[in-house]
């Protein structure tokens, strides 16, 4: 296992974390306690050191458990996790992003994991009322408590990160060091704001569903298991359908080519598009330790130049407005006085 920086913090993390929402059966699928402890145990031995939880995974029992786990050394790892849900509740005072429902969520993921502090605490996705400056200012309370030693924000869009990140260095305040965010090579729509933003910003970048919900595995191309690529929608799903296929066509040649599984390959591609200047930490997801044994082994798997950019061109988007605009050559001759082909341009995305 190899380590990087959170972010522009000295917070060394390895390079793939482990993701929790499988501890626990209380979804009525999951792992059970002594199954988590094999996931774990396994994880750590293969120098794994970054827990990603939420205090709604498992309606909180992901963090009882792991809070377990971790009783033996807890400053060896480097544990996460997330508010908004209030672990399953239906209540208005219990969820969302308010200072309320942070303050009462903390504490509560605390005591689940019978720590004083958790290493990051992020905002699990926006309630669309509250305001960043809320959210903003409540974090940094919880930092000067002494909770959390880093804040991030997940599943928020790029201008609200952009936001909050100019908002804190106005402030002199916390910085956010992180985003949580969806890629895969069947979803890249991420690459079209939020990228740049975590390169210009230096923000470190956790990806979840690495392998697209599962359907990068193949394992939902046999007919008789439910999944995405089976499923009925009209014709847009159709076309949705046409494209996963045509990836996992790709995938499949590839991973001969490697000798791979498709979910080793599909991680080793997201792991491959990171940026400069913006770490990419894949969150592995598993039941069993098989699961979790192969996903870690696409931590080791170089893709060729080649190799990528079939699996690019098989799984490319349109990048959109403004994108396709201003990537016109007669937009480039315009901005640039004709000049455009001698300009030097910055190795990331200026802010």
């Amino acid at each position: 296992m190899r380590y990087k920086l959170l972010g522009r913090s000295g917070l060394r993390v390895s390079e793939a974390a482990l993701g929790t929402g499988t501890f626990g059966t209380a979804w009525g699928w999951g792992c059970t306690r002594e199954e988590a402890a094999e996931l774990f145990a396994f994880y750590v031995e293969a120098g794994g050191n970054f827990f990603d939880c939420a205090d709604g995974y498992q309606n909180g029992e992901a963090e009882t458990i792991l809070g377990g786990l971790i009783a033996g050394d807890r400053d060896e790892y480097v544990v996460s996790s997330k508010y908004t849900s209030g672990v399953g509740a239906r209540s208005l005072g219990k969820t969302g992003n308010s200072r309320k429902a942070m303050m009462a969520s903390i504490e509560g993921s605390l005591r689940r994991l019978k720590a004083e502090y958790v290493d990051i605490y992020w905002v699990h996705m926006p309630d669309l009322v509250t305001s960043t400056d809320e959210i903003l200012r409540g974090l940094e309370n919880i930092v000067a408590q002494g909770k959390a030693r880093y804040i991030g924000i997940s599943d928020f869009p790029a201008w609200r990160i952009s936001r909050a990140v100019t908002m804190a260095e106005l402030r002199g305040t916390e910085p956010i060091s992180a985003i949580q965010i969806e890629l895969s090579l069947a979803e890249r729509s991420a690459e079209r704001e939020f990228l740049p933003m975590a390169q210009a910003y230096g923000l470190a970048t956790l990806i979840w569903s690495p392998l697209g919900g599962g359907i990068l595995s193949g394992k939902y191309r046999a007919k008789d298991v439910k999944g995405r690529l089976n499923q009925g929608g009209g014709p847009i799903r159709q076309i949705e359908q046409d494209r996963e296929a045509k990836i996992l066509e790709v995938l499949e040649l590839v991973a001969g080519e490697q000798g791979a599984t498709l979910a080793q390959i599909a991680i080793a591609w997201v792991c491959a598009k990171e940026p400069v200047g913006a770490s990419f930490i894949p969150v592995l997801g598993a039941r069993t330790v098989a699961q979790l044994s192969d996903n870690l082994e696409a931590m080791k798997i170089v893709l060729s130049d080649e190799q990528i950019a079939r699996l690019d061109k098989v799984s490319a988007i349109a990048p959109g407005f403004p994108h396709e605009l201003m990537a016109r050559d007669q937009m480039k001759d315009l901005h640039s006085g004709g000049h455009w082909d001698s300009i030097v341009l910055p190795s990331s995305p200026r802010a």
